[in-house]
This record gives structure tokens, C-alpha cells and sequence, in this order.
């Protein structure tokens, strides 16, 4: 296989691109979701009672991690923890409504990111971009499973 530099260049992308959504997100003064806090607040939008596991396929964090970040949402009043009363065992999580004060800004914060993330490519470009990358998610989450 050809010597490539995609998996160093994701991991750079993936760092700053990181900083500049918290800039976007601070000047927007929605702190609150930088990080993985809003990678969960974003997984539950619009959705009620999902299981954990499933905000741990949605978000890509594994479960000791994801808790954690459950426990500070939960402190901070932007999530509820209910018992699954099909399944027991399962605890699903809904949002309060706290997260619904950024609604206001979200389009533009979007936006935004998208336009520094796109800026010179044409439609075609982006599409196949974002196709590419699913399929590189997906090899990933395949060698994951496969406990690579």
C-alpha cells in the first residue's frame, strides 16, 4: 500500500478543528456544549429517552468515558437519567430543556464551522469529502468491533 498521510491529517484536523468550534462556540457564549458535553447535547437533540448505549454509538465516546460526561450534564441540569421500564437494566437519557437556550444561535454557530470546514470546495468536492470519510468511519468501526 502507497505510504499515505491521512490517519496524521485527520488527527491534526481533528485538534484544531476542535479548538476553533470551542472559539466559535465561546463567542457565541454556548461554552457549555464545547467538548464532548455538546458532542452528547447534539446526539440527544430532538430525541428523548436513548439508551447509553446508543449515545455511545452516536458520539463515539466508550461507556467510562460517556458516564462521566452524563454525571456533569446531570449535575449541570441539562439531562435526566430514567430507568428503561422495558429493560431494567437500561437507563435512558432525556434533556431537560436547558439546552434549548441555544437554539437561537445553533444555525449561525453551524454554519459557520461548516464554511471554514468547505471554504474553496465546490458541491461536488464536499459531497464526495463527506462519502469518504463515512466509509473511513466505517472501516474504523468495523476494526473496532473486530478489536483490532
Amino acid at each position: 500500500m502507497k505510504k499515505t498521510r491521512g490517519g496524521t491529517l485527520l488527527s491534526q484536523v481533528h485538534q484544531v478543528s476542535g479548538r476553533v468550534w470551542n472559539r466559535i462556540l465561546r463567542d457565541n457564549r454556548m461554552e457549555d456544549l464545547e467538548g464532548a458535553r455538546g458532542r452528547v447535547i447534539f446526539a440527544l437533540w430532538g430525541k428523548n429517552g436513548v439508551p447509553i448505549k446508543t449515545l455511545c454509538e452516536k458520539t463515539s465516546l466508550d461507556k467510562s468515558t460517556l458516564t462521566g460526561i452524563l454525571s456533569r450534564l446531570e449535575r449541570d441540569d441539562y439531562i435526566e437519567r430514567r430507568p428503561d421500564k422495558a429493560d431494567k437494566r437500561s437507563t435512558l437519557i432525556f434533556l431537560t430543556g436547558k439546552e434549548e437556550e441555544f437554539l437561537q444561535n445553533m444555525d449561525k454557530v453551524s454554519e459557520k464551522m461548516n464554511h471554514i470546514f468547505y471554504r474553496g470546495f465546490s458541491d461536488e468536492e464536499i459531497t464526495q469529502f463527506d462519502d469518504m470519510l463515512a466509509r473511513i468511519l466505517e472501516n474504523c468501526k468495523e476494526a473496532e468491533a473486530e478489536k483490532y
